[in-house]
């Protein structure tokens, strides 16, 4: 239950697989529906600010109930004061027939697609998956986060997960 929910989090994010199975409960605001990913966890060393769509805040309620006690929103299974391995997320695509198919991480590359097919301005797109703007003189000007934005994008992107994958649940 814990590596489907880990996972449906990355989906409804866009989050990279490590983010989400190092999630940390001091991280969530969900009466704010945002996720700040500190620093210290993000790949280019910056804290990242997350949108949640409602799927992932009513998800993560349901989660706090059974894990809020620790600090990781997915514990490990055989030490709970450790995150979820990343080898979880392996054995359940392979559970699946996945494997060598499909990887956690090709939800960005999916995702990244799909929005912008969905005529969303790659600024937002590039910026929810925390990519840092290539032009250096763009990127020393340009700060926006985008966030109201990023919000509505996720909602649909997650409505369009429900819309196509519901009857998967």
């Amino acid at each position: 239950y814990e590596t489907r929910c880990a996972f449906k989090l990355m989906w409804w994010t866009l989050c990279r697989p490590n983010e989400a199975v190092e999630a940390k409960w001091s991280e969530f605001n969900l009466d704010k529906s945002e996720w700040r990913i500190s620093a210290e966890r993000m790949k280019k060393r910056k804290e990242h600010v997350v949108p949640l769509p409602k799927q992932a805040v009513e998800m993560l309620r349901v989660q706090h109930g059974l894990t809020g006690h620790y600090e990781h929103v997915f514990p490990g299974r055989d030490d709970r004061e450790k995150p979820m391995s990343m080898a979880s997320f392996r054995q359940m695509l392979k559970n699946l027939g996945w494997a060598g198919k499909y990887s956690p991480h090709a939800t960005r590359t999916t995702g990244s697609t799909r929005l912008n097919e969905m005529g969303f301005s790659s600024d937002w797109i590039e910026r929810q998956l925390a990519h840092t703007e290539p032009n250096s003189v763009r990127r020393t000007y340009n700060h926006a986060d985008y966030l109201k934005n990023r919000e509505k994008m996720m909602q649909q992107w997650a409505d369009l997960l429900d819309e196509n994958f519901s009857d998967r649940n």
